[in-house]
């Protein structure tokens, strides 16, 4: 992959996030990261980091991490946000639980 591609990709990622945290802060208040954590970048950064998506660190509780799923799914299921456009980001939300539930073998 070529530099160009490479830092167009990584732009749009960061973007993506900025707005991920910048929604989070306005739907769940300024304590979205505080109850479980800070919103800020954990050790490993990814644009498609599960933690990050979910506004939580790695160090979280199972407990915690689940809590936080509960609490996003309900705020953005089509058929309780109220919000259009929500469908996105249920998925994504619902994506970044299956992928922490996997490296934690929850389902096994």
């Amino acid at each position: 992959m070529d530099d160009g591609v490479r830092k167009s990709q990584q732009a749009f990622a960061s973007l993506l996030q900025d707005l991920w945290d910048q929604w989070l802060r306005q739907t769940l208040g300024e304590q979205a990261g505080s109850q479980c954590g800070s919103a800020k970048p954990p050790v490993r950064p990814s644009a498609a980091d599960p933690y990050r998506v979910l506004g939580l660190q790695p160090g979280n509780t199972d407990e915690q991490v689940k809590k936080r799923y509960r609490e996003l799914a309900k705020k953005l299921h089509p058929d309780t946000a109220g919000t259009p456009g929500t469908e996105f980001l249920f998925q994504l939300v619902t994506a970044a639980y299956q992928q922490i539930s996997r490296e934690r073998r929850w389902s096994q």
